[in-house]
């Protein structure tokens, strides 16, 4: 501008000289214009400089609004324009920080929703459900468009709606957090879950959803706990059975034994014979309910040997259709390559058994009955995996039947010891609790599958020995052992057991001392002169127990053989006992039986 003024003059200067007089006023009006025109021009090329500017500013504002905010702002000067893009680039920093903060605690929390076990649900004020967390279908089968807009109540249990409307009308009354609560949820596949939940009122939410519930799945941790005190309850009871069967096989030992003697004293034509047989009968059907109180308390010495699961089932299969009635088809399939079990076959025997009469009452009009086996290798991953089922070798025994079915709510009470649903007189009880008791004796799992109206499965897991696979089953003859002249030592503090025992050696030919405990044992011993060749010995008793004086035989005459009686296991003792070599005869016992133990432990 400062170079145009100066112009002007010199143009004057130029016309007052070279002009006449008469175009001065042209001249000066020349020049007017000139300056105008020129300041026009310079108007408008600053204008146009503070629009490019402007526009400038516009677009990098638009970007940073876009979420773009490292868009340049190159705006140099002192003017408004420069300083108004300094001031949006410090925003535009400003505000790249804090969504990085944001975006990464987005992030944070996706992650946490995505990857959390815990169910979250938001509830309006008529209970429908509104938000739902993507955990959703992991852990309850459903999407979260599947129950979007449904009512919460359409998915519960129906003996849990009230408990849950309670809840969750008592926390909306006070806001804030209520009491927790348990409920059972519907599964897409059917099934009921049984969650823990705790529902929050926030006081000042002004949102239509203003009901968050937050559950996570105990379905899991109910099973643990309800086994936890199966476990339990097992323990209690087993120790307060385990002493009435040991008291009642010692009585059960006494009417046995003299049942026997007098029966082989006995011609086979004498009338008397059939009185004594019905005594017989009468004691071995209490000797087996005896035998199903000790199973199920896990308090009966086990003589686990390697069998054929698929032996015992032939064996068994002859038994059975006259057990079932003829109104129920077996069925049987069977693994041919099945791999051995380390067990009881006596054990294996009363599985099956009870599961066959327990299916056998389910079906009262008839049905069918399938017994199922093979091998199988549960891996780290298999969903059935647990503390009570860890990985590893089994063989899976199913028994499947068409009855009735059992109802989810009794299910966890089927294998506690005298649970029944039959009418009084027609069970103990002890069935299916007994077949639990066995199962985990032998360190395997069971589990049932079974709804109203759809029949029942129960699958059994026992460890397996793998690549051993035997033929058939042995079996145990039953013809009486050899006599003998063996002088035995017979230790055992109930009166009736001993004296019967004594009578049924000394039958057989054996020399019999007769002691009540292990210290009058020793006694005995210190005053004998001549070779005592056999030790029976009772494992619970006074003063001295069987495996102290096994202790002390081991000392002082390793050279002599023991075997214990028992009429049931204490866990701890029997296992020292048995560990010093010696044999186990359990009561109640015959005296044909007794004398084959005998004979086969004195060889």
């Amino acid at each position: 501008m400062p170079v145009v003024l100066r112009a002007v003059p010199a143009l004057f200067s130029f016309s007052s000289h070279s002009a006449p007089a008469t175009a001065r006023p042209d001249a000066y009006l020349i020049g007017t214009a000139g300056f105008l025109l020129v300041c026009l021009i310079a108007w408008v090329v600053h204008e146009r400089e503070r629009s490019r500017r402007a526009d400038s500013l516009i677009r990098a504002t638009r970007r940073i609004a876009g979420g773009d905010f490292d868009v340049p702002i190159a705006l140099v000067g002192t003017d408004d324009f420069a300083l108004l893009g300094s001031a949006i680039g410090q925003m535009a920093q400003q505000l790249r920080l804090r969504t990085n903060i944001l975006r990464d605690r987005q992030d944070w929390f996706r992650m946490l929703l995505e990857n959390g076990s815990d169910i979250i649900l938001t509830l309006d004020r008529s209970w429908l459900i509104g938000f739902a967390s993507p955990s959703l279908p992991q852990v309850l089968g459903w999407t979260p468009d599947q129950v979007a807009r449904k009512p919460l109540e359409g998915f519960l249990h129906p003996g849990d709606l009230d408990a849950v409307r309670f809840a969750i009308a008592a926390t909306v009354r006070r806001s804030g957090f209520g009491e927790p609560i348990a409920f059972r949820f519907r599964h897409a596949d059917g099934a009921w879950r049984s969650l823990e939940a705790m529902v929050n009122h926030p006081r000042d939410w002004p949102g239509k959803e203003h009901i968050i519930l937050t559950a996570r799945d105990i379905t899991a941790r109910e099973r643990l706990e309800g086994q936890l005190r199966q476990a339990q309850k097992m323990e209690a009871l087993g120790r307060f059975a385990g002493g009435v069967a040991h008291d009642f096989n010692n009585l059960l030992t006494a009417i046995q034994g003299y049942t026997s003697l007098l029966m082989n004293d006995l011609g086979l034509a004498d009338p008397r014979r059939e009185d004594l047989e019905e005594i017989r009968k009468a004691s071995e059907r209490a000797a087996a309910l005896t035998r199903q109180i000790l199973v199920f308390s896990r308090r009966q010495v086990a003589e686990p040997e390697p069998v054929n699961l698929n032996g015992v089932i032939r064996e068994m299969e002859r038994l059975l259709p006259r057990l079932l009635g003829e109104d129920i088809a077996l069925e049987s399939s069977l693994d041919p390559g099945l791999d051995a079990v380390h067990a009881d076959p006596r054990h294996l025997e009363q599985v099956i058994m009870n599961l066959a009469v327990n299916a056998r009452d389910a079906m009262p009009a008839g049905g069918r009955l399938l017994i199922q086996t093979a091998n199988e290798f549960l891996n780290e991953s298999d969903p059935r995996v647990s503390p009570d089922l860890p990985p590893g070798p089994y063989i899976r025994l199913t028994v499947t039947d068409t009855g009735s079915g059992i109802e989810h709510e009794i299910q966890g009470k089927i294998f506690d010891p005298f649970f029944t649903t039959k009418e009084p007189g027609q069970g103990t009880g002890l069935g299916l609790a007994t077949v639990y008791g066995i199962v985990k004796q032998n360190g395997g799992h069971i589990e049932v599958e079974s709804a109203p109206d759809r029949g029942a499965t129960f699958r059994v897991h026992l460890p397996r020995i793998e690549g051993l696979q035997l033929e058939q089953l042995p079996r145990l003859g039953s013809e009486p052992g050899p006599r003998g002249s063996e002088t035995i030592l017979l230790v055992e503090d109930e009166e009736a057991v001993r004296v019967f025992a004594n009578k049924a050696l000394e039958k057989q030919g054996y020399t019999v001392l007769e002691a009540r405990h292990g210290r009058d044992a020793l006694d005995r011993l210190a005053e004998h002169s001549g070779p005592v060749h056999l030790v029976i010995t009772d494992i619970v008793m006074p003063e001295m127990g069987g495996s102290e004086l096994a202790l002390e035989m081991a000392r002082e005459h390793p050279e002599v053989p023991i075997l214990f009686l028992s009429g049931y296991s204490d866990g701890e003792i029997a296992a020292r006992g048995l560990g010093q070599g010696g044999a186990f005869l359990p009561k109640p016992f015959t005296s044909d039986v007794l004398a084959r133990k005998v004979r086969e432990v004195l060889g």
